[in-house]
C-alpha cells in the first residue's frame, strides 16, 4: 500500500491535547485499510503536560494502533533525525497536522533546504490561520509567518481547510496563490451509540444547568461566558468548568470574576482533565454546553455535546452555523454580549418540553453529521489527488 507520513504536536496513547490529536487519529482509522500510516509526534501528552511517556519507546519506531509511530524527545529535533525519518518511511506523501508545530517546522525547514527528495505535501492548518487563533500571542506568530514567507517554508504545499471559511483565512495569510482542497475534519463513525433522551436531566423554568468542556485558554474564552453570568440576576444557574489548565495567568483572572458572581450562579471550577468517556457523561448530565470560542476549526466537543443531547451555547467563530435554524442551540456573535445573556436567559426560563425538542433536535444534528460518507470522500478524494497527481512536490 502507499504510504503516509504524519508529523503532528500530539498522538496517541495521549488523550489530554484537545481536537487537533483526534483529526489525526481519526485519518488513520478511516483509511488504514487504504494507507500505511507512519506518525511523527512529541512524546508527551499535551502542552500542559510535558512528562514523557513511559509505555511507548522514544526514538524509536512503536506500533500504536493501526500506525507506526515515532516519539519525539528533545534530543531528536535535529534535522538529520528528520532527513533520517523521511529517508527511512520513503513515503508516498507527507500530512503536516498544524502550521506552526515543531515537528511540523522542522520537517518543512528540511525541505526547504532540499535535504529530502520530492515527496507530495499536505498541510492542514487546523484554524490556525484566522483571525481569533492569530490573536493569540499575534506578535510571534505575525513573525514566525514574516520568516515563513521570506523564506517559501510553505512553498508548494497543497492546503487542507476544513471549511470555506477556512480556506479564506489561509488566502488572507498566505496570497492568493496557493492550491486549496476543502475537506471536513474527520469525526469517528458513532458517539454514544446507546444514548437515550429520558436519561437527561428535567428542565424546569427558572433554573438550568451548564457546562464549559474545553481547555483553560484564552482562545476559548472562559472569561467571556463569566462576564455574561455576571449579568443574570434572576433564576438559578449552575456551571460546570472541566478541561485542564494551560494558562495559569488567564485562569487567575477567571477565579476573580468567579469570586464576584451573584448568588444566584453556581460555579463548580474543576479545571481539570476529565477522559472522553467522563466528558461525555457530565454533558449528559447537563442541559447545555456553553463555550465562546474566539475561533475554532472543526470543534469535537461540539458534535459530543449535540450526541449527547447537550445543545451548544457557542460563538459564530466555527462551522457549525445551522444550529439555531435546526433548533438545536445557537450561534452568537462575540459583538453582541446582550444577546448572549438574552439566550441565557431563554435557557433559564424553558421548560421541560421545549428543551426535549431541542435536545432531540441536537442529537439528530449529530448523527446525520456522523452518518455523511461525503465528509469521508472529500478527504480520500484529497489524498488521491495528492499522491497521483505528484502535488505539493517542490521542484
Amino acid at each position: 500500500m502507499k504510504k503516509i507520513l504524519v508529523f503532528c504536536d500530539f498522538y496517541l496513547p495521549g488523550y489530554k491535547s484537545g481536537g487537533g490529536m483526534w483529526t489525526v487519529v481519526h485519518l488513520v482509522d478511516r483509511f488504514a485499510d487504504r494507507y500505511d500510516f507512519y506518525v511523527v509526534t512529541r512524546n508527551y501528552e499535551s502542552k500542559g503536560d510535558r512528562t514523557p511517556y513511559t509505555t511507548v519507546q522514544s526514538g524509536a519506531w512503536n506500533e500504536v494502533g493501526n500506525a507506526k509511530v515515532f516519539y519525539l524527545a528533545p534530543e531528536h529535533y535535529g534535522l538529520r533525525n528528520f532527513v533520517s525519518i523521511v529517508s527511512d518511511v520513503v513515503p508516498d506523501a507527507v500530512f503536516l497536522n498544524s502550521a506552526f508545530s515543531l515537528p511540523v517546522v522542522r520537517f518543512l525547514t528540511a525541505r526547504r533546504k532540499k535535504l529530502i527528495d520530492p515527496v507530495p505535501v499536505v498541510l492542514a492548518p487546523c484554524g490556525e490561520m484566522s483571525s481569533g487563533a492569530r490573536s493569540v500571542k499575534p506578535l510571534k506568530k505575525k513573525i514566525f509567518l514574516a520568516y515563513a514567507k521570506a523564506f517559501g517554508l510553505y512553498q508548494n504545499v497543497v492546503w487542507k481547510a476544513s471549511s470555506k471559511a477556512e480556506a479564506e483565512d489561509i488566502r488572507e495569510v498566505t496570497g492568493p496563490a496557493v492550491e486549496i482542497h476543502i475537506a471536513p475534519d474527520l469525526a469517528p463513525k458513532s458517539i454514544l451509540p446507546d444514548f437515550d433522551l429520558d436519561e437527561k436531566p428535567v428542565k424546569t423554568q427558572g433554573s438550568v444547568r451548564l457546562i464549559f468542556l474545553s481547555r483553560i485558554v484564552k482562545v476559548k474564552n472562559l472569561r467571556y461566558c463569566l462576564e455574561r453570568l455576571s449579568e443574570i440576576r434572576t433564576g438559578q444557574v449552575s456551571l460546570d468548568i472541566l478541561g485542564p489548565v494551560e494558562d495559569n495567568e488567564y485562569w487567575e483572572g477567571c477565579l476573580s470574576i468567579i469570586e464576584t458572581l451573584p448568588a444566584n450562579i453556581k460555579v463548580n471550577a474543576e479545571a481539570t482533565f476529565v477522559s472522553n468517556e467522563t466528558g461525555l457523561q457530565r454533558m449528559q448530565e447537563s442541559h447545555f454546553l456553553i463555550l465562546p470560542t474566539l475561533s475554532e476549526n472543526f470543534g469535537y466537543i461540539f458534535l459530543e455535546s449535540m450526541a449527547a443531547g447537550t445543545p451548544p451555547i457557542i460563538s459564530d467563530n466555527t462551522v457549525w452555523n445551522e444550529l439555531e435554524r435546526r433548533n438545536a442551540g445557537w450561534e452568537i456573535p462575540l459583538e453582541k454580549p446582550a444577546l448572549w445573556s438574552e439566550t441565557i436567559r431563554k435557557c433559564i426560563e424553558m421548560d421541560n418540553d421545549a428543551y426535549g425538542k431541542m435536545a432531540t433536535n441536537a442529537r439528530e444534528y449529530a448523527l446525520n453529521w456522523l452518518g455523511n460518507d461525503e465528509t469521508e470522500n472529500l478527504t480520500a478524494s484529497l489524498l488521491q489527488t495528492v499522491i497521483e497527481g505528484g502535488r505539493g512536490s517542490y521542484a
